[in-house]
């Protein structure tokens, strides 16, 4: 059983999720508004599941504002279903992005997979250079500067560091780090979220020196 928060302007199909999810069994807080969101984050739900297109503003601007205070994951949903719109999702710090139309199975599968990769990792710190990486704390240090990850970004961190040195294929990646049967997940949401890892990590992201890309294959974690 989970807390999820559902963000979403038309009644009926804000009341369709609400009612799927709670026959799931989760607990279930609604909104129909960016405003009316904020009014419910009180107490942290585990999952928010946000229309990108709300009446008061564009949920893209207003979740980089939200990551600043809370990593609670994010689903967004939208009708917008071109490669630059997912990316601008994900860069805006989504961790999955399910469009419209959509079956309530689906939706159901996506945020199980999101849920279980949010969950917590055994106590451990991980240090190499100057990067320092907190399993217990969700803390990811490089110098003296904290850097503030998303739950999939940290997911990506923990499954690399787990398997240093070892070639992490592409399907193996999907598998794990979205769901566990590798269903419903477009390689595409995999590159962005390396991409944007390595903008956080790598001096130069354009020339990855810890997540190096191994051509046809998938990637593989570098120690310093």
């Amino acid at each position: 059983m989970a807390r999820i928060l559902v963000v979403e302007d038309d009644e009926i199909l804000r009341n369709g999720i609400a009612f799927a999810l709670t026959r799931e069994g989760h607990q279930v807080k609604t909104a129909g508004s960016l405003s009316g969101m904020r009014g419910q984050l009180e107490g942290t739900p585990d999952l928010v599941i946000l229309d990108v297109s709300l009446p008061d503003g564009d949920s893209r601007d207003f979740l980089p504002c939200l990551r600043k205070e809370n990593q609670v994951p994010v689903i967004f949903l939208t009708a917008r279903n071109t490669e630059k719109d997912m990316i601008a999702g994900f860069d805006a710090g989504a961790d999955d992005y399910i469009t419209k139309p959509f079956s309530v199975p689906l939706l159901l599968r996506r945020i199980q997979a999101v849920l279980n990769r949010s969950g917590n990792r055994d106590g451990q710190v991980y240090c190499n250079g100057s990067l320092r990486y907190d399993f217990a704390g969700k803390e990811l240090v490089i110098g003296e500067t904290r850097v503030a990850l998303t739950p999939t970004e940290l997911r990506l961190l923990e499954l690399f560091l787990n398997n240093r040195r070892q070639v992490l294929t592409r399907e193996m990646l999907l598998a794990r780090v979205w769901d566990d049967k590798g269903n419903y997940v477009e390689e595409k949401a995999l590159a962005v979220n390396i991409r944007r890892l390595r903008e956080k990590i790598e001096e130069d992201p354009g020339k990855p020196c810890r997540i190096k890309t191994v051509f046809g294959i998938g990637y593989k974690w570098e120690e310093q």
